[in-house]
């Protein structure tokens, strides 16, 4: 969930060192993590959290260093084909690195919380997760129809493909799905609910640091007043909905989408 912030400064080239470190992290990541276990460990357990926490840390450093590399395309400042083009395998590599995991794991989809539920009421809490989402959408929805702006074919392709690829489902599935699934009844209901919405909001937090083209006290506000309070608000919905990841995984991809499709736009007129 990446800010849009005007007008754009200079574009500039993608870091490197950063990309390079993201893959290689992933790849010795990967490596370390996989390897087979000799007996099932249940989901609701202590090592299960451990493993769980790991791959969080593994997913977060990634992610970090990959978002240094895409940070001008989230914030608006570069619109580059070929930066969005490099967004999108970047997006597919989040997505499969989790889906690694879900493999490795052995798990039943059942137990990330993606299995089949009632269409009335899967439909009920996915409004109730996409219910606050006005709060943030304002903003960016009245500039995308504002005739201020021009939303081009590379930055909806690569809108879709972040938002669902390379952020609602890879971080849904691991922290409301694994990390919060594993801790099932041994806590109580709200250091459940707490614990991947806190995690959610140190992983967001190291993906945009503060800096020139993000004050800190828009970081601040990034974090603490949307990350963390819509963490909180989609382990809740998982949490009524009876263990429904869906919900959640909706309404995280259409507020990501709409934030990043604002960024890609080009800008018109005043």
């Amino acid at each position: 969930m990446e800010l849009k912030h005007l007008p754009p400064p200079p574009s500039s080239a993608p870091l490197l060192g950063f990309l390079i470190a993201g893959f290689v992290l992933l790849a010795l990541g990967l490596s370390a993590l996989t390897v087979r276990r000799t007996e099932p460990v249940p989901l609701a357990s202590a090592a299960t959290t451990r493993r769980a926490a790991i791959w969080t840390l593994l997913y977060g450093l990634c992610a970090a260093c990959f978002a240094r590399v895409l940070q001008p395309a989230l914030l608006g400042d570069d619109r580059s084909p070929w930066l969005l083009a490099l967004g999108d395998v970047i997006a597919v590599t989040l997505a499969l690195s989790v889906w690694v995991m879900v493999l490795a794991e052995n798990r039943r989809f059942e137990e990330f919380g993606l299995g089949g539920d009632r269409v009335g009421r899967l439909m009920f809490f996915t409004l109730v997760a996409i219910a606050p989402l006005g709060l943030y959408l304002a903003a960016p929805v009245t500039w995308l129809i504002s005739g201020h702006s021009r939303i081009t074919t590379d930055g909806l392709v690569f809108a879709c493909i972040y938002s669902t690829l390379g952020s609602a489902f890879p971080e849904e599935l691991l922290l409301r799905g694994y990390l919060m699934g594993s801790l099932g009844t041994r806590v109580k209901t709200w250091v459940r609910i707490a614990t991947p919405a806190i995690a959610f909001a140190a992983l967001r937090g190291m993906r945009l640091l503060p800096g020139p083209e993000f004050p800190p006290g828009a970081w601040l506000l990034y974090v603490f007043g949307m990350v963390l309070p819509l963490g909180v608000w989609w382990g809740l919905v998982r949490e009524l909905s009876g263990g429904s990841l869906w919900p959640g995984m909706i309404s995280h991809a259409i507020l990501q989408f709409v934030l990043v499709l604002a960024s890609t736009s080009i800008p018109t007129g005043p």
